[in-house]
């Protein structure tokens, strides 16, 4: 009997997949996507059949202040909340008063990335915490509850509860830790837990879009754990907003569906006919829908120096290339970089047979060109199609999960990307 290939597993065993939709209301009513065609075509679609009108909203989120207190769960980097941070209003800014991670080496990440931003801000702006007061914490364990209460109380109360509960449990890339018993999947519940304990006006949750299929564990299995939260939340008291965002429609240069679900508290005065079809949720800035192009690779990292297969030199000189290079993408993300100075271009050393089948794959291409090459690998059928896969200068890129894993390729050069093109 023939085994069936991963993609017919994941149409044939999550009911989800084959058209279960996510509403701005609070069920489960929107088309999610599995791979770059579909993102372009939903794209494409609503160039013809949506019209953008303009949210009503009539509540308020804040009082006074001209801070937004945010607390952090599951902070990792500490991405998410930088984005907080970095949005900017007329009247008031996001503030971070918590910052939670459990892992040591994540935390020192954080605490740098914070250092960073503080430097970068006017003197007196304290919009991170204080580093002294960053430190790895079990989030769910009890005291850890207590302590980050009490930290909320301290600031006046969090008004925006943010996090992105570890999601091995819901990723389709990796089937080996893909399950609905996965031990994290259980994570979820610790980040509506602080919900519950916090009642912050706002929160907002992210996670890959396996969340909508995945069967939730335990007494009610038929609901998906997406569909779970929503239910959730709404005991909780708030209006729930769920939504497969792709970050290619925001100006990142790569394909990333992922999966949001804002709340908002009904004390804060808002009704889901504050709304339209975006809920509160930006509409995007690029695509066909948006009327600019979305980034490349090429207006991604085109202004790299060429480098080779095992090149281990930490810190390079940005010079040559760096001036025929110029567009907004590019400029935004060396504002705060060193400017002479270009670090972690550095790549995998490759065996020759791995050379040798870079360069049969066109741009674009993957495994699937080379498949006569692929003895050392069992199951090829099986294999993921980012296997192998050499990004396109003109397009952006596939989403990029673990670079190495994968072995993605560079558009023209014979070589693994680096860690800084990753």
């Amino acid at each position: 009997m023939t085994r069936p290939t991963r993609k017919q597993e994941l149409s044939e065993n999550h009911p989800a997949k084959r058209g279960k939709r996510l509403s701005a209301g609070g069920s489960l009513d929107v088309q999610h996507r599995s791979n770059i065609t579909l993102a372009r075509l939903q794209d494409e679609s609503r160039v013809e059949t949506e019209t953008i009108s303009s949210s009503r909203p009539r509540g308020l989120l804040a009082k006074g202040s001209s801070f937004l207190n945010v607390v952090e769960l599951f902070a990792g980097a500490g991405g998410m909340g930088l984005g907080f941070i970095l949005a900017k209003h007329a009247d008031r800014r996001f503030r971070l008063i918590f910052s939670g991670e459990v892992h040591p080496i994540y935390v020192e990440t954080l605490k740098c990335n914070h250092g960073l931003f503080s430097r970068m801000q006017k003197p007196g702006a304290c919009l991170v915490p204080e580093q002294e007061n960053v430190h790895p914490i079990d989030l769910d364990k009890k005291n850890a509850l207590e302590h980050v209460a009490s930290v909320a109380r301290a600031a006046g109360g969090a008004d925006v509860l943010i996090g992105g509960p570890p999601c091995q449990g819901f990723s389709s890339a990796n089937r080996n830790s893909w399950s609905s018993d996965n031990p994290n999947n259980r994570l979820v519940d610790v980040f509506m837990r602080y919900v519950d304990k916090l009642r912050p006006p706002v929160f907002l949750m992210e996670n890959v879009q396996g969340i909508v299929w995945t069967a939730k564990n335990g007494d009610n299995n038929s609901l998906s754990v997406a569909e779970y939260v929503l239910r959730k939340m709404k005991t909780f008291g708030y209006l729930v907003f769920p939504k497969l965002l792709d970050a290619v429609w925001y100006g990142v240069p790569q394909y990333r569906t992922r999966f949001f679900l804002m709340g908002i508290h009904r004390d804060t005065g808002y009704c889901e006919e504050d709304f339209d079809d975006w809920g509160p949720f930006p509409t995007p800035t690029h695509g066909r829908s948006s009327g600019r192009p979305f980034v490349t690779t090429r207006e991604a990292i085109g202004d790299l120096p060429t480098i080779g297969n095992g090149h281990s030199v930490n810190e390079m000189d940005y010079c040559e290339p760096a001036t025929k290079a110029d567009n907004e993408f590019l400029s935004l993300m060396r504002k705060c970089a060193p400017k002479r100075e270009i670090l972690d271009h550095v790549t995998s050393r490759h065996a020759d047979y791995v050379i040798d089948r870079y360069k049969r794959i066109p741009a674009g291409g993957n495994w699937q060109d080379i498949s006569e090459m692929m003895s050392n690998y069992a199951q090829l059928e099986r294999t993921h199609s980012n296997i192998y896969r050499r990004l396109k200068w003109g397009e952006p890129s596939i989403t990029i999960g673990h670079y190495r894993k994968s072995m993605l390729v560079h558009p023209e050069q014979h070589r693994g990307l680096s860690l800084r093109e990753a």
